[in-house]
């Protein structure tokens, strides 16, 4: 028989005599999945040896697998008094599983909200009904707080104002927990520039929003702990440093395992599958190489799934990451106070975002409203095409957040800020990617720019043929030429089938060809197939610069770019 007392727990024999086996503990609450079915334990509070309090639960799981040994390994090591004696561990946890509980907390394998609360591996935020718990496991450090609120908000926030990078930093860092409230993936900024120009710095102000630097983590720690990080992570600011630090081949997949948001599927011990879990989180990394530079080590390109992803923001800025070092007489005396600030106030500003956000009643109309309208107001259509128009609406979403936080009072800076700062991000991500086509888009017109130069002087005019001619042109009432459909898809396919597939449909779609067989996507003539398109339109609506005159040997005048459109290509001509 045990007996709990105020410094511990005491056990009686038959005989009545007394002998105490461990510190002060006892069971908080019963603890469960929200759909009570599986991922039950017990909430264990106890005081270690210098008095203080600890909580943690115990899961029915481990008792199942060896008595517990792994939770009472974690008891013995925070300092919890237990008595050496052989059965004293089996009658304390005997106590623990039976003690009589009518408190429920529902149990959270990950961070995250769960029935409006937001639970991380040290706190839980949020109104509530029934507690939430974390259970998972705790891969990262902890969250650490120092200073207040104010400070950080006086210190290092205030300091940001002016900055474009560092507003698009800590606006990321308010965006994480709102995400899933969105039709938005799970997506990642990385800000590239070269060494010593403020990247790590930039880093450390997104990080301290929810911790002190020890949130961090490195490129080359996630190839095998991705999952673990990730779910300690969701709904929660990602940050990843040192991006050449991750193999080139080992990045294809993580950033598409991290921004896919599920784990791998396994198998149990006994053959069945195991739990996939998900998460939702946004990504904040720095590297002084593009994704394309670290994969021309293995001959890679990078794909349209992965620039839409991992979105990257160079240090476009005066002073690289930084445009406005307020008082400060250089960029270098500006970084190193930033960093002394965060290292004496860090954390607090997460908490306070996360209770204003959960004492909304439909916080994800509000955030939706927000980001709507921000999106709405930009100067860039909706229409673009989708994968510009999909990082748009990402740094739409970073913009709402800040200017949410703004309007609450948490942030000391005024109306607009944000989203004028991500607007000025947007511009210099889509001037560096030279259209808001997408990126298979661009190979395609690239591709066509290329063909059309080759081409050029080897076509007859209908009817006539000469040597060396693969093809045949009609001048009116648009020029127009008609290059035989073996020849056609030859040049096109490059690598893979569907290539000559994919630039047809493009082509049909944006009126550059014609077919009279709907199926093939041809233009017969004859018994003969030839692709029938407009090579001049094409030049036109690409603000490409093709010399076609000769074509028109009546008008040497002619001008077949005389109003060019979207510079989508630079392409040479060949």
């Amino acid at each position: 028989m045990l007996k709990a007392k105020a410094d511990g727990i005491y056990s009686y024999s038959s005989s009545g005599e007394e002998k105490k086996i461990s510190g002060p503990i006892e069971v908080k609450a019963i603890v469960s999945s929200p759909n009570k079915r599986e991922d039950f334990g017990r909430l264990i509070e106890w005081k270690n040896y210098f008095g203080l309090t600890i909580r943690e639960v115990l899961t029915m799981g481990e008792v199942c697998e060896g008595s517990a040994t792994s939770f009472k390994q974690r008891l013995m090591n925070s300092g919890f008094q237990l008595s050496p004696e052989k059965r004293s561990w089996e009658l304390l946890l005997a106590h623990l599983i039976e003690a009589p509980c009518k408190l429920h907390a529902y149990s959270a394998r990950q961070s995250g909200w769960i029935n409006g609360q937001f639970v991380t591996p040290d706190w839980s935020v949020g109104r509530h009904e029934t507690p939430a718990i974390y259970v998972g496991d705790f891969a990262g450090a902890s969250l650490e707080e120092s200073g207040s609120l104010l400070d950080w908000q006086k210190h290092v926030a205030q300091y940001c104002r002016g900055n474009p990078i560092l507003i698009m930093a800590v606006c990321t860092a308010l965006a994480a927990p709102i995400v899933e409230w969105t039709d938005l993936e799970s997506f990642g900024i990385q800000i590239v520039g070269s060494s010593k120009s403020g990247k790590s710095t930039v880093m450390k102000v997104a990080a301290s929003v929810y911790s002190d630097q020890t949130y961090w983590e490195t490129w080359s720690s996630t190839s095998n702990g991705i999952e673990s990080i990730a779910r300690a992570r969701n709904n929660m600011l990602l940050c990843l440093d040192e991006f050449k630090q991750c193999p080139a081949n080992e990045m294809d997949r993580l950033i598409y395992h991290l921004c896919n948001g599920v784990s791998k599927l396994r198998s149990t011990k006994n053959g069945g599958l195991d739990k996939r879990y998900r998460w939702r989180t946004i990504l904040l990394s720095t590297g002084e190489l593009t994704l394309e530079e670290l994969f021309l080590s293995i001959n890679q390109s990078v794909s349209a799934g992965q620039s839409v992803r991992l979105i990257e923001v160079p240090t476009f800025c005066t002073y690289d990451a930084f445009e406005n070092t307020h008082e400060f007489p250089s960029a270098k005396e500006f970084a190193e106070y930033l960093s002394a600030s965060v290292n004496k106030y860090h954390g607090t500003f997460i908490k306070s975002w996360l209770e204003v956000l959960s004492r909304f009643n439909c916080p994800q109309d509000e955030i939706i409203k927000e980001f709507k309208s921000i999106r709405e107001e930009w100067p860039w259509p909706k229409n673009i095409e989708s994968q510009a128009n999909n990082v748009l609406d990402k740094f739409a979403l970073l913009a709402a957040a800040g200017e949410i936080a703004i309007n609450l009072g948490l942030l000391p800076w005024h109306l607009g800020e944000a989203k004028d700062a991500l607007e000025q991000v947007a511009t210099i991500w889509l001037d560096d990617r030279n259209s808001t086509e997408n990126s298979e888009s661009k190979k395609i017109i690239k591709k066509l720019i290329k063909l059309i130069n080759k081409w050029r002087h080897s076509l007859s005019s209908r009817g006539e043929s000469h040597n060396g001619s693969i093809g045949f042109f009609e001048s009116e009432p648009e020029l127009t030429w008609f290059i035989p459909q073996q020849l056609f898809k030859s040049e096109v396919i490059e690598s893979v089938a569907h290539e000559y597939t994919q630039l047809l449909h493009y082509m049909l779609q944006k009126g550059w060809a014609i077919s009279n067989e709907r199926t093939r996507r041809t233009f017969k003539i004859g018994g003969k197939r030839f692709i029938k398109f407009f090579p001049e339109k094409i030049c036109r609506e690409c603000g490409e610069n093709v010399d076609l005159s000769h074509f028109y040997p009546n008008d040497n005048s002619l001008n077949s770019n005389l109003n060019p459109t979207f510079p989508v290509s630079q392409s040479e001509n060949y």
